[in-house]
């Protein structure tokens, strides 16, 4: 077991190196990785591993929560309603009527996949526009439209695997009176443990989050979709610790996070991914084309003397690695998607986000 984390850091190790040096997103190598150790290697993975990487889902998801920033939804409320659900709506809508009507999936099925492949990644766009040449003003907006399409994905996950019940009322209680109470008693907290050696404040959000995923398994809900709200109603205390909040994104990326994803990869079959490659090109030009279109159109209206810049935004928002993963993960492991189809959104996700990303090497 000892030796296994030991081989998985290695390999997570260099696929940063290599990912670095051809200029792409590291979670994409770190899955590749996963899927050639267990298809080739043999590899399995242990209960370490697991359970790293089932914090590694957490902190990954309350890091993207923290992106929300309720601030800039305000400021840039109208366009970016309308860029965030144009972006969403239009291939989930796509998505679901493949599925449904031209593949005979089941509705469970269809919604779920379509959920999938119709999100984007903040974590992702938000580096990525780092290094674009968009003014200040264009980048909140961008931003702040990718934060209603990431909502957008977690609501849709939040009423797919959510059963209402006493107890998902009392956990809803329970969040709005955290809500109000945190920032309040979160502020005197943390300012009196910043800059403590023994990291008080970091330990404070890894018990919050761990104590999430077990009251999530008795309510019925996923920890995942709670984790990413727990980041949003944290946010506004957290970003305003500098310190904290690079200490928290560099232990995420740099250690739970690739766990997670190497995690990923050791589920997915070549033979599976094989044997669905046309289902997969299927998700990915259907997925890709859609969301590219209504995301260009929609980015025009506040672009109009630049169809560069909304090409370029349109491009930038097919990078669905993270949240479209993760939703099929939760299909795969709730009986919902067979092996087959798993790999095939998986598949899709990731080669969608590969063309994001050479497409965006083009600055606008």
């Amino acid at each position: 077991m000892k030796e296994s984390i030991v081989i998985v850091s290695a390999i997570i190790v260099l696929s940063g190196f290599i990912a670095l040096e051809l200029g792409i997103t590291t979670a994409i190598l770190e899955l590749i990785a996963g899927i050639v150790a267990y298809n080739f290697f043999g590899f399995e993975s242990t209960s370490m591993v697991n359970v790293l990487a089932d914090i590694g889902i957490l902190t990954l998801m309350y890091v993207a929560g923290l992106e929300i920033d309720l601030d800039m939804l305000r400021q840039k409320f109208r366009p970016s309603l309308t860029i965030g659900i144009s972006s969403f709506l239009f291939p989930f809508l796509a998505i679901f009527f493949l599925c449904s009507h031209l593949l005979n999936f089941t509705d469970d099925q269809s919604r779920l996949a379509a959920i999938a492949l119709s999100t984007t990644s903040i974590a992702i766009v938000y580096p990525i526009l780092r290094e674009s040449s968009f003014s200040d003003s264009d980048t909140k907006l961008i931003l702040s439209a990718a934060m209603v399409t990431d909502a957008l994905t977690m609501s849709a996950l939040g009423i797919f695997f959510t059963e209402f019940s006493l107890l998902l009322v009392l956990l809803i209680i329970g969040l709005l009176i955290f809500t109000f109470l945190f920032p309040f008693f979160g502020r005197r907290i943390f300012k009196y443990y910043r800059g403590n050696i023994a990291e008080f404040e970091f330990r404070l959000i890894l018990l919050l989050l761990l104590s999430v995923a077990i009251v999530s398994e008795s309510v019925g809900i996923e920890a995942a979709i709670i984790a990413f709200l727990i980041g949003m109603i944290t946010s506004e205390v957290v970003v305003e610790h500098k310190n904290l909040e690079v200490k928290l994104r560099g232990i995420v990326f740099g250690f739970f996070a690739p766990i997670f994803f190497f995690k990923v990869g050791l589920g997915i079959s070549v033979i599976d991914l094989i044997n669905n490659i046309p289902l997969l090109l299927i998700f990915l030009v259907v997925c890709f084309s859609s969301n590219y279109i209504s995301t260009y159109l929609a980015s025009k209206i506040y672009f109009p003397k630049s169809p560069k810049s909304s090409g370029y935004i349109a491009a930038l928002f097919g990078s669905n690695l993270n949240f479209g993963i993760i939703a099929a993960i939760l299909g795969y492991k709730s009986g919902i998607f067979d092996s087959g189809l798993y790999s095939a959104i998986v598949g899709a996700v990731v080669l969608s986000t590969i063309i994001s990303a050479v497409m965006c090497r083009r600055r606008p």
